[in-house]
């Protein structure tokens, strides 16, 4: 499933009917009730801005991947950016400021990298984006920002095993 937090309001965001066309819903974490937000909506690897009480995902449909945001009351999605053919975006985050997008995309060489999108110029129809951090062929996984949002932290890979990186702010160090 994919999932997102709303730390707020207790709500988690999530995924259903994964194998077929995803559902979005919503679970009150103090009460226990579930909400179905979308029915069939398409809409995966879920990241919530806290800024703006937003989701953000990723929507599929016919090879194309399309990023989407998802306003309150979370009954619709609003398309973003449509990446070509042959690129994927997954692996969504946004900072605790809502000012950037962390994403992974993948392209069809098989090259991979971890991206730095501002959110501001997303809304703006600018899906231009700076590459932070090549993985050649090995999946950047699940980056996060830090609560601060100084560092990314995920996983890779790239050495051949499952390794932790952290990507910093301050002088685009990758360890």
């Amino acid at each position: 499933t994919s999932i997102a937090l709303d730390a707020a309001s207790k709500t988690l965001f999530f995924v259903t009917d994964n194998n077929d066309l995803r559902d979005l819903n919503a679970l009150d974490l103090g009460t226990g009730r579930v909400r179905k937000l979308q029915i069939d909506a398409r809409v995966g690897d879920l990241a919530f801005d806290a800024t703006t009480q937003e989701l953000w995902g990723v929507r599929h449909y016919n090879g194309i991947s399309t990023l989407v945001r998802i306003p309150a009351p979370y009954d619709q999605w609003k398309q973003v950016h449509s990446f070509p053919y042959g690129t994927d975006i997954y692996s969504l985050d946004v900072s605790p400021d809502g000012k950037r997008l962390a994403a992974s995309l993948t392209f069809v060489d098989g090259s991979q990298a971890l991206a730095l999108f501002d959110t501001g110029k997303l809304r703006a129809d600018d899906a231009s984006y700076e590459s932070i951090a090549d993985f050649a062929s090995s999946s950047p996984a699940d980056f996060v920002f830090s609560p601060d949002g100084s560092f990314l932290y995920g996983s890779s890979f790239y050495s051949g095993v499952s390794n932790l990186y952290r990507y910093r702010f301050a002088d685009g160090e990758v360890e």
